[in-house]
């Protein structure tokens, strides 16, 4: 019997992986990001508000988008020291990523990783 990929997350975790719904998303503003800019990463304004209202959970390709939002802010808050700066920095150009403004790249998971690699770049002292 095949069992539903969340029930395997769910195990393969221990519980730990954070299964959003659409409540949770909204608390992810606590973190300093606008609505418009989670209707950007997670899911469409449409969807998200019908996810909100009915607290639904996300889908698992949203859940993971909102996974993406939290783990990079977590990043560039440990390396940058506090949320305030770290939010700071994702919405200005970065050399060390072709003066692309990292917030830009938060839409996909390879634009995450280019972020984590420039915030590891710094937590090592290695400035672009």
């Amino acid at each position: 019997m095949h069992q539903d990929i969340r029930k395997q997350l769910e195990i393969a975790s221990r519980g730990q992986l954070k299964i959003f719904d659409g409540n949770m998303v909204a608390d992810l503003t606590k973190l300093g990001f606008s609505m418009e800019e989670l209707y950007r990463f997670v899911a469409p304004r449409r969807t998200l508000s019908r996810r909100i209202s009915n607290g639904e959970s996300l889908t698992l390709q949203e859940n993971d988008s909102a996974l993406r939002v939290v783990r990079v802010m977590e990043l560039a808050e440990k390396v940058l020291g506090e949320r305030e700066r770290a939010q700071r920095w994702l919405r200005k150009p970065n050399r060390a990523i072709g003066d692309v403004v990292p917030l830009d790249l938060l839409e996909s998971e390879s634009g995450a990783v280019l972020i984590e690699q420039a915030l590891h770049q710094i937590d090592h002292g290695i400035y672009a």
